[in-house]
């Protein structure tokens, strides 16, 4: 890994407690520069939520309406922004990278009723995708959309999601050491900030409780280094007894939401056109 990532991502997922705001530091609430001068983007509000349109010229082809991770409390940061704008030159597709509110100044369902909101506002061809807790929150949403009825996405683009805040995964246990940039501790931490005194297996805040008949087909990568990969195989057992199309690409020896590093991993570089084509109008 590039030097300086590892030490600063083990700060805020394995490191001594400390002030959320102070580990906000790598945050890029918008586009890097070299991104915004190759590509278009436009500062919009969805259904009173901000957020930032890569390529609104695209938007007839399609829209990816992308929820950033950052365990519900940080993010998004230069990686999003660098996949995202990668995503719309793959696939055509206008590309929205959702600001919702985070934790702890916002507290669930607030993030979840935003997506909810902005998402109900789209017309047309649209895929939902999401990295880590904002994988888990994109599921949690088109959960809410299915229960609703509402119109649900196409598909679901999901890197290393965070679908159990309860953490009580026996899997989990195994891949302790495997991880070199989680900890069971911190995230602990924030999955309490995001759902204060709301039951975290509550489904809306952790989807593996949850049931994933009629949700849109899946495509998942997986670091096979990480905490979250025995939850994310577990999910796809249960998509596949649902009868709900979910594949997995687990790379194996990968670390956590490695998809989102482009720039650093040739593993994310290799997965990404089929990420792409998955969300590509078919």
């Amino acid at each position: 890994m590039a030097p300086w990532l590892l030490p600063a991502m083990r700060r805020r997922y394995r490191g001594a407690a400390a002030p959320i705001p102070d580990l906000r530091v790598f945050d890029a609430r918008e586009a890097p520069a070299p991104l915004a001068a190759a590509h278009p983007i436009d500062a919009i509000v969805a259904a009173g939520v901000p957020g930032a349109m890569i390529h609104p010229e695209r938007r007839a082809t399609g829209l990816i309406i992308f929820l950033h991770g950052g365990a519900h409390v940080f993010g998004p940061g230069p990686g999003h922004w660098e996949w995202l704008c990668a995503m719309s030159d793959a696939t055509g597709m206008a590309a929205l990278m959702l600001l919702y509110d985070r934790a702890p100044e916002a507290r669930y369902p607030a993030s979840l009723e935003q997506v909810i909101s902005a998402c109900g506002e789209v017309e047309g061809d649209w895929v939902l995708a999401g990295d880590s807790s904002g994988g888990g929150l994109a599921i949690a949403a088109a959960m809410r959309m299915r229960d609703a009825g509402h119109p649900l996405p196409r598909a679901l683009v999901l890197s290393s999601p965070w679908l159990d805040l309860t953490m009580s995964n026996p899997g989990l246990i195994a891949g302790m050491d495997a991880d070199v940039m989680l900890g069971t501790e911190r995230l602990a931490e924030y999955a309490r900030a995001y759902a204060v005194d709301a039951d975290l297996r509550d489904p809306l805040i952790s989807p593996a409780f949850g049931d994933p008949t009629g949700l849109p087909p899946m495509l998942i990568t997986s670091g096979g280094a990480e905490l979250m990969s025995a939850e994310i195989r577990d999910w796809a057992t249960a998509c596949r007894v649902a009868g709900t199309p979910c594949e997995v690409i687990e790379v194996d020896g990968a670390i956590h939401d490695f998809a989102m590093a482009r720039t650093l991993f040739p593993e994310a570089r290799e997965v990404f056109p089929r990420m792409a084509a998955f969300a590509a109008p078919q």
